[in-house]
Parts: C-alpha cells; structure tokens; sequence
C-alpha cells in the first residue's frame, strides 16, 4: 500500500508535479530517497531564500533545542524576542526610517493579512478594501476573498465588498482615473477602507507594479485616509533585491505583512509591521497560540544580522537577477517565436510562454532533467523561478541550462 495514495488527502498538489520522495535538502539542492539531487529553483514557495538547511541557522537551532530553550511562548518575554525585536529595529526599520511595531501574528501569511485587513476595518470603520487582478493573499477565508487570483476556485467566495482593480505595470493617466475614482466610490454602501497590494506579485504572474503606480496610490490614499496594506510575504525579506519589494517607490504602508522567508530556516512565522500611530489594538484583541514561535525568533535574528547589516546581499541577488533574466530573455528570443516575454523583479523571475499546456510541459521537462520550477500566473502560464537568493553561480548556470533544454524540449514538441 502506497501511503501517500491511501492516506493524504486528495488536495495534495506539489507532489503531485514532482513525483520523487524527497529526503534530504542542502543550500539548493534536495536529495531523494534514490540518492537523485536536484536543483531547487523553488525554495519552498519562497520560504526558503536562504536555502535548504542554512549552516548559519542551523547551528543556531541546534543549540536552541540542547540548551532547553523555549520553543513555544505564545507572546510573553523571551530572550530570543528581545534579540529578534532588537535586530529588526537596527537592520530593517531604522536604515528605512520606518516608525513601526512588530506584530506577531501567528504561523502563517493568510494570518498576517487576516490581522491586516481587521485593523484596518477597525482603525477606518469601513468594510470595503481594493485589491488588484492577479493579487493572492492566502487561503484563509477573508485573505481567500481579496485575492483576485483566486477566481474561478470553489472555496473562494469573495466578499461584496471587494473590488479588484487592474494590474498596472506600465502607469497611465487612465490607470489612475480608475483608481482615484475607484477609492471615492463606495461598495455595497461601505466605503474603501484599506487597499491591500503585493508591490510584486508571485503567484499572479512574477509581475512588478510600476512604482511611479505605487506612489500615486499612496498619494490618493493619503488624500482619502485609506490605509493601505503591503503584502510582502513572498516578494519580501530580500527576494526582490532589497528587504522590501517596494523600496524603489514612496508607497509607505501603513501596514506590512511578512512571512515566508522570515525565520531564514523555513519555519512558521509571520509578523506584520505596524505604523506606530496605527497600533490600537487593545490587550489580547487579535491572538493566536502559535505566534511565539520562539526558535524562529533565533533563526530571524541571525539571518538579520548576517545578510542585512550591510548592502552585500542585496547587491548579490542584483548581480544573479541579471543572470537569471538574461538567461530567460535567450529562451524567449530562441523559442518563443515572439510570444515569451521576461517578467520580474530581483530574483523572483518568470517567463511568460502564454499557454497553460506549454508551461506545465516545461515544468514536467525540467523535474525530468533534475530542476524543480513551478507555474503561477493566469492560468499557469507563466514558468517562475525563486531561487535562493544564496544559490552559487555555477549552480544557478548549471540550473539555467536545464531550463533552456526543458523549454527546447517542449517547444519542439509542439
């Protein structure tokens, strides 16, 4: 018997593209139970942007758990809070003049943006929020119902009052006519509360807005009172370049939302960031029992002070990006007959092939020759990479070469 057929759940879906018993996983490589390594150009859905099993982290974990420390602490003081409150202040909020607290919200994204979304109502008293084609902001119900990329899902019903909002990725006069006109409107009779916007986003396609797009929405927000929210639970944390996928633009949220890549190990964590005039919760009013993550709060602080005291990171996952995209720019010149375009930001890239059949031919390819990449985008017809930003160079190569025969294979098949 075959446990995973007889056992799991009929919505397993991963192992489901990348049928192999994974065993074990280093920096960007994940070994089988065969022994059979293969290039990770996924990393976790961009948990893992410092890769598999990260010495650094590691380390930190290990003597966590031999010295006893605690691992569960719902949020009373702990040492490792302290540390990681203390480290996020001088490497993150402070070089960015960010006047933020730290929320800790629970294990997951969707909670992070359930916590937004609720003080933003509570701060503005207004139901409705605005979202964007292609957003995705987790599978909780409410964070479900802002996700425009949700549609067409059974288990997404949208709440009434939410309005999606085209794409921008080139900004015109036009675009910002909708907009404004979109936030003085009211839905169902209630007015724009918040605005809730990946500044890049992942699943909808490995699409950038534009930031001049950015700084007028924080313009007109501004004007409006309307919060808005910065979901940068996949684009954050370094993906994109900087820390924050929408440093480059003066959109200045009101709210941030982090997760993912957050505890630099992979582990379950999310906090949003909170500007400090907004923080109005009273005592016990959003909780959960697993927002003290304690080992996480560790691992955070060491990725912090190892990859964000300075600007070389950053400048690294610049210097791959430019790899990484030209790399796909040769494909699409290759193979796409015109019809591949690159998309993305920093090091979370795409290639856009425009049919749903062709990207999952390529993705089907590419596990074939030892290359893990998934599809996102309307109707999965965009092939993304999220590789760790730390991958080596001549691994990335290696990996892009297995991508270019994938994209060959599938290309000439049709």
């Amino acid at each position: 018997m075959n446990p995973f057929d007889a056992l799991e759940s009929n919505v397993r879906y991963y192992c489901r593209r990348w049928p192999a018993v994974f065993a074990s996983a280093s920096g960007s490589v994940i070994t089988d139970e065969n022994g059979e390594e293969y290039i990770d150009f996924f990393a976790g859905a961009g948990a893992l942007s410092y890769g598999h099993n990260n010495p650094l982290f590691v380390e930190v974990a290990v003597e966590h758990l031999r010295a006893g420390r605690l691992m569960h602490s719902l949020d009373t003081f702990t040492p490792e809070k302290r540390a990681f409150l203390e480290t996020i202040e001088r490497t993150i909020l402070g070089p960015r003049q960010l006047d933020m607290v730290v929320q800790t919200v629970g294990p997951t994204g969707a909670t992070a943006v359930e916590a937004a979304l609720q003080l933003a109502q509570r701060l503005s008293g207004q139901r409705a929020v605005v979202g964007f084609e292609g957003g995705y902001h987790g599978m909780s119900y409410r964070a479900a119902s802002v996700s425009a990329s949700m549609a067409g899902r059974e288990t997404s019903a949208h709440l009434k009052d939410f309005v999606a909002l085209p794409f921008v990725e080139h900004v015109t006069d036009a675009d910002l006519e909708l907009l404004e006109r979109t936030l003085r409107s009211t839905v169902n009779g209630q007015g724009i509360g918040a605005v809730i916007i990946e500044p890049t986003q992942g699943e909808g396609g490995a699409r950038p807005f534009d930031p001049a797009f950015l700084t007028a929405l924080r313009r007109i927000t501004r004007e409006l009172g309307i919060l808005v929210i910065a979901d940068e639970i996949q684009a954050g944390v370094g993906r994109t370049g900087p820390f924050f996928s929408f440093e480059g633009s003066q959109l200045d949220p009101d709210i941030i939302c982090v997760s993912k890549s957050i505890s630099g190990l992979g582990l379950p964590m999310a906090i949003n960031l909170v500007r400090r005039d907004l923080d109005t919760w009273n005592p016990g009013e959003f909780t959960g029992t697993f927002r003290g993550n304690n080992l996480a709060f560790a691992t955070s602080t060491v990725m912090m002070n190892h990859y964000w005291s300075d600007a070389t990171l950053e400048k690294n996952t610049e210097q791959l990006a430019t790899t990484v995209r030209d790399a796909l720019a040769t494909m699409a010149e290759q193979h796409g007959a015109g019809r591949f375009s690159v998309r993305g930001n920093g090091l979370l890239c795409g290639l856009a092939v425009g049919d749903t059949e062709l990207a999952a031919d390529i993705s089907r390819h590419a596990f074939e020759r030892r290359l893990i990449v998934e599809t996102c985008g309307p109707g999965d017809t965009v092939v993304k990479l999220l590789t760790p930003l730390v991958i080596d160079p001549a691994l990335l190569d290696e990996g892009l070469r297995r991508l270019a025969l994938a994209v060959e294979q599938a290309t000439a098949a049709r």
